[in-house]
């Protein structure tokens, strides 16, 4: 994870999650958003990265994306 600015908590990226979960950042998004596209075995192992991470989607940068 990348290092903790001053005043800000140390939170888990989509990039952070891809490489826990061996994958690319690419197929996180997929996982994320259309996840009928990823197969489940992939989906399992990006899900359980998400869930020790302790990742949470960030709404305001998801919203610049649309």
């Amino acid at each position: 994870m990348p290092p903790a600015l001053p005043g800000r908590p140390l939170t888990a990226g989509i990039r952070d999650v891809a490489h826990r979960a061996g994958v690319s950042v690419g197929t996180v998004s997929n996982v994320l958003n259309r996840p009928e596209t990823v197969t489940a075995g992939t989906r399992t192992r990006v899900l359980d990265a998400i869930a020790e991470l302790g990742f949470v989607r960030n709404e305001s940068a998801r919203r610049l994306g649309a």
